[in-house]
């Protein structure tokens, strides 16, 4: 596939979207991004131990707590009005903005000596992160026609699982390391234990990072319902999801249970490894990061590139179908992951999962872009991060420890409750999927009336 693909067929370049190479730059930039907010926000998972040691012995309750509502909690509060923003105003800036803001917060992280200290840097990491999904769905949407945005996104929507391979094959070994060796002492900041010195790591190249997205252009918006608006009100939003009410419940509930496995697998997997296995951090973080960055990129990438394909020979439902198959492959296999006595034999089926985890992240936001107007595509980017991310992030983390905390008393069954999880999370998400098959197809058709009408510059 090369890279004339990209942009000839979607027919960018005469409407004055950009070149070719501009357009790998554009997703390329944005994959960036997306990837230092995943490893941002997945860091702690590989230092659970510790973090727990160094704040005064915290329980994996309150360590859930860190991992999963304090981010969420301003993340989804602000992701409505990065959501407006987007429908109104430079895409641009608005991601260029977040992505130094959160950056500077992961560096905080670094600087924290208490739960709370911790915790209250976490929400500052959320309100950054918070940008970027809306924006960058939608610059996208503006950018590639429907036949080509699945790949496009695709890519970008890889960034979870570059990020957690990064976070582990980096990270892991990195905090074995300065476990092992005496506190790093910097200067004006003082003594930092292992954990703080890679938040204070990762913290510094975002700022670069957030000045290079400036170089991205802002695109005409495609696709308006009204091509002199600056925007709707909320009222035209809600009119708009209370009449795909069905879709909307089937589509959103189906990714909870998707989403709260899978951040549940981010949280533990290396913990559990170290628990149940007793292998050491680096012995289970290295494998484990090399599948997820390459088997989540192969998994991301051929599920944007089939549902494109699929698109253009007229199976316009294609992304919920291909997630749907997916999710039912999952179904033996997320059980099997956490209860297989042998270790290598998980590592081994990790390699499907991860695939097949992978194939919803990109198709999720192809299919929410497909359905909507351009003055609600961010808004409905928004409103997917607050209806199905606040409670996969805040309840993944928690409910593993829950079980094995409160129900067990005892930190040893992560596994069993993740196990089990995976019946019920992956076999209610197959079901919705089915089920939303049909209205899905009924709001692809009510689309036509706005889509193919001329772009208006930004």
């Amino acid at each position: 596939m090369g890279n004339s693909n990209l942009s000839s067929e979607s027919g960018h370049s005469e409407h004055g979207y950009g070149s070719s190479a501009y357009l790998w730059w554009v997703i390329f930039l944005l994959t960036l991004a997306s990837t230092l907010s995943m490893v941002d926000r997945l860091a702690l998972n590989v230092m659970i131990g510790p973090i727990k040691r160094d704040l005064g012995g915290l329980t994996d309750f309150q360590f859930a707590l860190i991992a999963g509502i304090a981010f969420t909690l301003f993340y989804t509060i602000l992701s409505g009005p990065a959501g407006w923003i987007a429908d109104r105003y430079n895409r641009r800036n608005l991601m260029a903005g977040g992505v130094i803001a959160w950056s500077i917060m992961t560096f905080l992280c670094g600087m924290a000596g208490s739960f709370w200290t911790l915790f209250f840097a976490r929400m500052g990491v959320g309100v950054g992160e918070a940008t970027l999904g809306p924006a960058a769905n939608s610059t996208l949407a503006d950018y590639f026609n429907p036949s080509r945005l699945p790949l496009a996104i695709a890519i970008v929507a890889a960034a979870p699982f570059v990020g957690q391979g990064l976070t582990n094959v980096v990270g892991a070994p990195m905090v074995q390391y300065l476990e092992q060796v005496p506190n790093i002492v910097l200067p004006i900041i003082g003594e930092v234990y292992s954990w703080q010195m890679v938040f204070i790591v990762l913290g510094i190249p975002g700022v670069l990072i957030g000045l290079l997205v400036l170089t991205i252009k802002e695109p005409p918006r495609k696709g308006k319902l009204d091509e002199n608006s600056h925007g709707t009100t909320f009222a035209v939003l809600w009119d708009f999801i209370v009449k795909r009410w069905l879709f909307f419940f089937l589509i959103f509930a189906a990714y909870l249970g998707l989403s709260i496995q899978g951040w549940g697998l981010f949280t533990w997997f290396v913990e559990f490894y170290i628990r149940e296995h007793q292998w050491t951090r680096t012995e289970i973080g290295v494998p484990y990061g090399l599948i997820a960055m390459c088997v989540g990129i192969i998994g991301s990438i051929s599920a944007g590139a089939i549902a494109g394909w699929w698109l253009s020979r007229g199976t316009v439902d294609a992304p919920v179908k291909l997630v749907f198959w997916g999710t039912v492959a999952l179904i033996p296999l997320g059980f099997l992951l956490w209860t297989v006595p042998d270790g290598h034999m998980g590592i081994a089926i990790l390699v499907p999962t991860t695939f097949l985890m992978a194939m919803p992240s990109g198709l999720i936001m192809t299919t929410l872009q497909s359905i909507c107007p351009n003055e609600l595509r961010g808004q409905i980017i928004a409103f997917y991060l607050i209806s199905v991310n606040f409670l996969a992030y805040t309840f993944a983390p928690m409910v593993p420890a829950i079980v094995s905390d409160i129900f067990f008393g005892s930190e040893d069954v992560k596994g069993i409750a993740l196990a089990f999880m995976a019946i019920f999370t992956y076999g209610g998400a197959a079901l919705c999927l089915y089920l939303c098959l049909k209205p899905y197809r009924a709001a692809l058709e009510e689309a036509k009336a706005w889509i193919g009408k001329p772009a208006v510059a930004a």
